[in-house]
């Protein structure tokens, strides 16, 4: 067997080491893998020292801009006539912004950006644009941010670098109307008594507890049959599943006689007024409540408590909860 030449054997340890080297390569894992130096640190770093200071939050996404405003009775929405927003949603938010860190690299590519919420609200994408400081030109922070099944993303305005980030949530931001208190009026359903309804259409009629937690129809309604034996229940506790999805000033939208209203009765005395308006063919309420002359304090002090959020508010209902309160008699019974 003659001997390999001295060109064969150099080929050959050549071609072994570039199988060497390929066979690192091949164990190294992919560049989208690689540990970014940004993994663990702030995506803030100077916000924490500066949150007290924070005095308007700015939201733009495709779909609406609002504006959060630190007033001297704390924060409102300025775009919703100045309504308060709860501080526990604001804390949340000043929270996440001191603390959020880069947790994993994600997208470069500003195709798949609406996937996880990031994409350019003024390209009609789906990420909201958040701009944080004191109201008086000093900004703090200024992000996109996207939310997708309990995870929150951001990036920079001027990076495509999309960012998972660890260490909190951001809440959503696509609604301003998310940010409302509109916890207005919490009763009980055993606190009601009875209800008198003056609904859309047809003849007012009154609903009482019989002392069962069941409702019946009051003279000269009471042998009409029911449709249902629930139904007098769920218009009588409307007011107990009062969950308005937005906020309005009530002189915008209480103009002229209002097209339906509902009186829910309590025991201690305390009677709560929703009055029902239709505006381009979506429900709204106002809500006040009265008391008699020999009313308790207690019911007194409820009284001044509903009376104190509501006013001078109207508030969007569901078509399901709207109805509840305009709900006409021959819907309950024939």
């Amino acid at each position: 067997m003659s001997k390999p030449s001295r060109r064969t054997l150099i080929v050959l340890a050549g071609a072994a080491a570039v199988s060497l080297v390929l066979g690192g390569v091949a164990w190294m894992p992919p560049a989208d893998e690689l540990v970014r130096s940004e993994v663990g640190r702030r995506v803030l770093p100077a916000f924490e020292s500066k949150a007290a200071l924070v005095g308007m939050v700015t939201v733009t996404t495709a779909e609406e801009a609002y504006h959060i405003v630190r007033g001297p009775k704390g924060w409102v929405v300025s775009e919703k006539g100045g309504y308060p927003v709860t501080d526990a949603k604001m804390q949340e938010l000043t929270e996440a912004l001191a603390h959020i860190t880069y947790a994993k690299a994600m997208t470069r590519d500003d195709r798949k950006f609406d996937r996880i919420g990031l994409g350019d609200p003024a390209q009609r994408g789906t990420g909201a644009l958040i701009e944080v400081g004191d109201g008086e030109g000093n900004d703090f922070a200024k992000l996109l941010v996207g939310y997708r099944d309990g995870q929150s993303y951001v990036r920079k305005p001027d990076d495509l670098q999309a960012w998972a980030v660890g260490n909190g949530v951001l809440p959503p931001l696509q609604r301003a109307s998310a940010w409302l208190d509109l916890d207005v009026v919490r009763i009980a359903p055993g606190d009601v008594t009875g209800a008198d309804v003056r609904p859309s259409e047809g003849p007012p009629y009154r609903l009482q507890s019989t002392g069962t937690g069941v409702f019946a129809l009051a003279p000269p309604h009471e042998r009409r049959l029911l449709f249902a034996a629930l139904g007098p229940k769920l218009v009588a506790e409307a007011l107990t599943r009062l969950a308005p999805t937005d906020v309005a000033s009530a002189a915008r939208v209480a103009v002229g006689a209002p097209v339906a209203e509902h009186v829910t009765r309590l025991a201690s005395g305390v009677a709560i007024v929703v009055r029902c308006w239709r505006i381009k063919d979506h429900g709204w309420v106002t809500v006040s409540a009265a008391t008699a002359e020999d009313a308790s304090p207690e019911a007194v002090r409820l009284a001044q408590a509903i009376n104190a959020k509501t006013a001078p508010w109207a508030f969007a209902l569901t078509e399901l909860d709207w109805g509840a309160f305009a709900t006409p008699l021959n819907v309950l019974a024939e």
